[in-house]
């Protein structure tokens, strides 16, 4: 009479090792490919005139700051950070304007 797989338990105890760094380059190839895609979108951004970035809310300053991160940061959060805080700003100033 034969019970379950014996080959499954002496493999078993390689396949959590094996697994997890399966998983690591997986992450590590999905971090690298989002990396690009931004990197991309911030050369795509570079293409446009300085009127069209400030309609956007976005200097060239901010682009050549974006693309300064090192490449496992993601350059876009600056712009996004930077066109908040602009924003933000205007509303302040325009706030205060509306109270004088």
């Amino acid at each position: 009479m034969f019970y379950g797989e014996t080959r499954a338990t002496l493999v078993a105890p390689l396949s959590t090792p094996v697994a997890r760094m399966l998983m690591q380059v997986a992450g590590f190839a999905v971090k690298a490919a989002r990396a690009i895609e931004n990197r991309r979108a911030l050369a795509q951004l570079g293409q446009l005139d300085d009127h069209m970035l400030r309609d956007i809310g976005v200097t060239r300053a901010d682009l050549n700051d974006a693309a300064s991160e090192p490449m496992w940061r993601d350059g876009t959060q600056v712009l996004i950070l930077r066109t908040t805080e602009r924003r933000a700003a205007a509303r302040m100033k325009a706030r205060e304007q509306g109270l004088r």
